[in-house]
């Protein structure tokens, strides 16, 4: 492939890409009512997962005051002892899972990302979190798969192109922090 059809194909994700504008608010709900946000992934999507959790945690937080209420993210693919261990003791379907029963709360919020939208550990996990009281925002390519299909609100992609597919998620995620941030007072 040369680089301008790669170009193209950016440029025609880019445009075909629509998302729930609710999701602008739930997340910036989240921090005001001290909620946390969970996220995750495999393979590049696992890459964008953490890099959201920084930027979400970091990028969109520029005021400092101690009466800023800050944006509680967790990363479910940044702990990689206890994600091996889920996987090898138990079933890598259960990696996100298992970590979210440790760790959240009905009316959290879950974040995943997977070009396919059917990732065994994806979908287990959006079961899951739906089944308790969570909001699940997909983050989905393709034809969008069973995420696209158990997700409260959600972004797609029309390209069948993982990479294409994650170059856009990526994209979707420092707009996120960079919306949260402007809308909280911050530059």
């Amino acid at each position: 492939m040369e680089w301008e059809e790669y170009q193209q194909h950016i440029k025609n994700a880019l445009d075909s890409f629509t998302f729930d504008k609710e999701i602008l608010t739930l997340l910036k709900q989240s921090g005001e009512k001290g909620r946390s946000i969970f996220i995750g992934g495999n393979g590049g999507s696992a890459a964008i997962a953490a890099h959201y959790a920084c930027d979400l945690s970091k990028g969109a937080t520029q005021n400092w005051s101690t009466n800023f209420k800050r944006f509680k993210v967790h990363s479910l693919v940044g702990n990689i002892g206890y994600l091996t261990a889920i996987a090898n003791d138990e079933h890598y379907e259960q990696v996100f899972t298992q970590q979210l029963i440790n760790l959240a709360q009905a009316e959290d919020i879950l974040i995943l990302i997977s070009g396919s939208g059917n990732s065994p550990n994806i979908v287990h996990a959006a079961r899951w979190a739906k089944e308790n009281g969570l909001i699940v925002i997909g983050l989905t390519g393709f034809k969008g798969g069973k995420l696209k299909e158990l997700a409260n609100y959600g972004g797609h992609i029309s390209s069948d192109r993982y990479e294409v597919c994650e170059d856009i998620h990526h994209i979707f995620g420092q707009f996120l922090a960079t919306h949260l941030r402007e809308s909280n007072g911050g530059q």
